[in-house]
């Protein structure tokens, strides 16, 4: 995570533009990272109704109940609708996991609320899409979409069984995958390319040179994450979920870091072959959340990043890969692609995370733009929405930005990373890198 990005909300699954606004995420960062003090997925039908008992009451007083959701069409968006059936198959995964961890097998109303949310905002935004590509005659190339679902699958021995581990299924990825495309296509069909220009690029960093001033030595690095769990030969896996771990024996712990091990060394091997692109491998091979944007985490002090990371990037030579570093999380292997003495950074030390930030800068507007005209031309209706709306704000919750307003690595439509990243703070330690 780099130290000019925000903190992002994350897109579903394990793999999720990037969207933060420019000055707001700038000033944070090197308050962060160059100041002294500084230190980056089964519910039933009856599920829509159910409350809790402790939920119903704070403060002596009863909280108002979430309405049930719709038998049949939870929302109609132009001339088509969308299915109670539709809804579920997003909802009831991550409804079903939090279920059995509760005593009363209950799913509270504030989680209901907020799932309706973000859900039928997901569902609505996709029909919209749909309809839009539909009307222009110009949609996404399925040559993208054959290549996308060809990556993720990479090294992956059952598919189903991982997506299932994400709270998806086939026909749920897929969707995704093309909802992710299909924004792209329309996006720019409407306001233009979305990567930054060169021009861009340089007027971001002269706008901004004041803040590119570290106070304290820094550098630049990315990483291949190799993730503790249960592990085939050659399978690249996601990390091992808190009962899987804790359900582990010692013999179990044992053989997992071994398989890591073993699997950080076959491709370190391959990375450092002439030609491979460090970060595009990560993309394909690394198994952290931070996979999508190529294992980048910027320009950061020390201090910013747990020891055993902080100790190999800080001892190692510009453009040196290393040897696999051992983490609670697993094992890194790292590239180092800069070391900056203090005081004002070179373009070169910022350009990805500008690359970043500018894009999320246009997603944004873009999207918000093109909200607005596909709602006003085809028109939406949800009561579901409306109601779980109302509720959140009757009961004190914060209210959810819609998805045109809402800060995203990617699209609420696509296949998202499954972790958050986070921006530590200055007075407590790092979380390991992602």
């Amino acid at each position: 995570m780099s130290i000019f990005e925000a903190p992002r909300p994350a897109k579903r699954g394990d793999h999720q533009p990037h969207f933060s606004c420019l000055p707001v995420a700038l000033s944070a960062a090197l308050l962060l990272a160059c100041s002294p003090k500084s230190a980056r997925d089964e519910a039933s039908p009856r599920d829509a109704g159910e409350t809790s008992s402790k939920e119903q009451k704070a403060k002596g007083k009863r909280r108002p109940s979430l309405a049930p959701m719709p038998a049949d069409i939870v929302a109609t968006v132009g001339d088509k609708t969308i299915s109670r059936v539709d809804f579920d198959a997003l909802y009831e995964p991550g409804a079903k996991r939090l279920r059995t961890r509760r005593d009363d097998n209950l799913v509270p109303d504030a989680y209901q609320a907020s799932q309706r949310v973000k859900l039928l905002e997901q569902l609505i935004w996709s029909k919209l899409l749909e309809l839009e590509a539909a009307r222009l005659g110009k949609d996404y190339d399925p040559a993208a979409l054959a290549t996308m679902e060809r990556d993720e699958r990479i090294d992956v021995k059952d598919w189903e069984t991982r997506l299932t581990a994400l709270g998806q299924n086939p026909e749920v990825r897929r969707k995704m995958n093309i909802d992710y495309l299909r924004e792209r296509v329309l996006l720019e069909a409407a306001s233009g390319p979305l990567a930054p220009t060169k021009a861009e690029y340089q007027a971001a960093f002269e706008a901004n040179k004041e803040r590119f001033v570290a106070r304290e030595e820094v550098v630049r690095a990315s990483h291949l994450l190799f993730a503790f769990g249960p592990r085939a030969e050659g399978e690249r896996i996601l990390p091992a979920a808190k009962p899987v771990r804790d359900a582990a024996s010692k013999e179990d712990l044992a053989a997992w870091e071994a398989a890591s091990l073993a699997r950080a060394k076959a491709m370190r091997a391959e990375v450092r072959k002439p030609g491979v692109d460090f970060n595009e491998f990560a993309k394909k091979y690394s198994e952290g959340p931070g996979a999508f944007r190529g294992g980048d985490m910027g320009v950061f002090p020390k201090k910013q990043m747990v020891g055993e990371y902080a100790e190999a990037t800080f001892s190692m030579k510009v453009g040196e890969i290393s040897e696999p570093v051992r983490s609670s999380k697993g094992y890194y292997v790292i590239k180092l692609f800069g070391r900056y003495s203090p005081g004002p950074l070179p373009i070169d030390a910022v350009h990805p995370d500008l690359a970043r930030q500018i894009e999320s800068t246009k997603y944004r507007a873009a999207r918000a733009s093109l909200r607005a005209t596909l709602e006003q031309r085809h028109g939406v209706k949800s009561v579901a929405l409306d109601t779980a709306q109302a509720h959140r704000e009757a009961t004190g919750a914060r209210a959810r930005p819609g998805p045109a307003k809402t800060a995203a690595t990617r699209s609420q439509t696509q296949a998202p990373p499954i972790s958050k990243r986070t921006v530590p703070k200055p007075t407590a330690p790092s979380p390991a890198p992602k």
